[in-house]
């Protein structure tokens, strides 16, 4: 497309850049500078170095940003109000080679197994963090924890992630994924490993705790990279279902431990006959270690033999173009008001919903629910949310620019299928069995639904800073709730009605954040060639 062929039928307003694909033409207004300087967080007049290092794509030609003098007149702004820079007679403002066209772009079929790969990095790593919610009262029993030991275990996970976030997150944007991914494997396999040492409950107890500190650590990039990997390999209609797919094989991880453990782990016994209930324990239970181990050794050879950091040709323009240095997107992020509307709306419910469903045994025992029938609860929810995540994420893609009416929807849906929940199992309505299943399902299809558009929408509103950094840091927030949940059983006679209650209250209290955002869609603006792209402040 030439200039010529630019649509006329609506001319930009303050704050609008028109982009000519080819030429890289940019009418700006008073906010121009703004959206360079302050939205890529890249000093204009010396950083070359540091866009080439953080691009993700070579260039033909190292950036240019050759910027125009202020004019006396406008004193507010960098920049003459009506200024237009046109290819090297202005300097470009991006980088010397163009806006990518369709053609310059490609999408590989190998995206798929990469995608694969990275999934069932999430898959394992879930299953390993929920491993020992599905089975509380067995291992209260064999190991002689407390309800906070067994919470303790997923709360080693979010710890871990909290602690390894930052260096993660640089290792995602700086070295890129392959690296990031071949530490993620290795401290899974490790983690999985100790488990494996020993069936003596004392020794067993410190190799547990150690391997879960380093399963939450190689949970670090398949927890935070998910729209990261989808940016790089997936073009502008595949990336919220491909956002969707990487997150929802965390949760089918965590949906399998609800199965897998009640099944190979013996029941506590109505006898006090417990001696050889303890001896199939231990059998089945390392079997379940080998097992887990022996996938995490699987996933790291896979990912040795062939997992690249990127593809020949990137799918989609904004894929070819640098990312903000990682420190100034992080102070990018902080100054963010859309950012943090939709990090408090997401990190809030979800987290507490997340911690909430790995020791769901806990709430549910006093009603007399078996863990058998917790265990499957937990999975049901969790595959019910992985579905309706891949189901809206499709939506998304299809009719973009739909984010916060679909994560109101949603929200709507999870307060009142929470209602529902909290008033059975607390029995303030006749409990029975089927409506907890009907109304745990629901729960788990509405709240979890959401993550994936959660994930899109932040991107959007904080481009060009990274996805990974945009994504590690929601995350992290994501763990920090959950590390208080978890925090919360600790308390000394605390009981568990508390959980219903603060699990409803945070879905309650996402609702009028989401209705106070501005929806804002960046990367789709460029990618789709929308020649008209109004992007505001980053730090507003």
């Amino acid at each position: 497309m030439t200039s010529s062929q630019i649509p006329h039928h609506h001319q930009p307003g303050a704050g609008a850049i028109r982009c000519d694909v080819n030429n890289l033409t940019v009418q700006s207004r008073n906010d121009l500078d703004h959206h360079l300087i302050s939205n890529s967080n890249h000093d204009v007049t010396s950083h070359h170095n540091d866009v080439k290092k953080t691009s993700p794509y070579d260039v033909t030609k190292p950036p240019r940003y050759d910027v125009p003098q202020p004019t006396p007149h406008a004193p507010t702004s960098h920049f003459d109000s009506n200024v237009e820079v046109s290819g090297p007679q202005g300097g470009d403002l991006w980088e010397s080679t163009p806006l990518l066209e369709p053609k310059d772009t490609a999408s590989y079929a190998r995206r798929w197994y990469v995608l694969g790969v990275f999934s069932l990095a999430a898959a394992i790593q879930g299953g390993g963090w929920a491993t020992w919610g599905p089975i509380t009262q067995s291992a209260k029993a064999v190991f002689g924890w407390s309800d906070a030991s067994v919470a303790l275990q997923p709360l080693w996970g979010n710890l871990a992630y909290i602690l390894v976030m930052v260096p993660v997150t640089w290792l995602m944007d700086v070295k890129g994924l392959r690296i990031a991914m071949v530490f993620s494997a290795f401290s899974l396999a490790v983690g999985f490993s100790l488990r494996c040492v020993s069936t003596d409950p004392n020794t067993a107890t410190w190799c547990i705790n150690i391997g879960q500190i380093l399963i939450g650590v190689g949970g670090s990039v398949p927890f935070s990279g998910v729209s990261l990997i989808a940016a790089t390999w997936f073009c502008p209609n595949e990336r919220a279902t491909a956002t969707a797919i990487a997150s929802i094989f965390s949760y089918v991880g965590v949906s399998a431990s609800f199965i897998v453990g009640p099944l190979l782990v013996p029941a506590l016994p109505n006898t006090t006959e417990t001696g050889s209930w303890n001896i199939s324990l231990n059998s089945e239970s390392n079997f379940t270690n080998l097992t887990e181990a022996g996938l995490a050794g699987f996933l790291l050879l896979l990912i040795l033999v062939y997992f690249p950091a990127k593809p020949p040709r990137p799918p989609s323009r904004t894929a070819s173009l640098p990312r903000t240095e990682f420190g100034k997107g992080v102070r990018a992020l902080l100054k963010n008001r859309r950012f943090w509307i939709i990090a408090v709306a997401y990190s809030v419910p979800v987290g507490t919903y997340g911690a909430f469903g790995g020791i769901m045994d806990i709430d549910l025992n006093p009603t007399g629910i078996s863990q058998t029938t917790a265990g499957w609860l937990g999975f049901y929810s969790t595959i019910g949310g992985c579905v309706a995540s891949l189901m809206a994420s499709r939506v998304a893609d299809l009719f973009m620019r739909r984010l916060k009416l679909l994560l109101l929807l949603l929200f709507v849906g999870a307060a009142g299928a929470l209602v529902w929940f909290c008033l059975l199992v607390l029995q303030y309505i006749h409990f029975d069995l089927v409506s907890v299943y009907a109304s745990s399902i629901l729960t788990g299809v509405f709240v979890n639904g959401g993550i994936p558009l959660f994930y899109e929408a932040a991107c959007e509103v904080t481009y060009p800073v990274a996805e990974g950094v945009t994504t590690g840091v929601l995350t992290a927030l994501n763990n920090i709730v959950g590390v208080v949940f978890f925090a919360l059983l600790f308390v000394p006679g605390i009981g568990v009605a508390w959980m219903n209650w603060m699990l409803l209250g945070t879905v309650l209290a996402a609702l009028p954040l989401l209705l106070m955002l501005r929806e804002h869609y960046a990367r789709i603006d460029i990618d789709t060639a929308n020649m008209e792209i109004d992007v505001p402040d980053p730090s507003t």
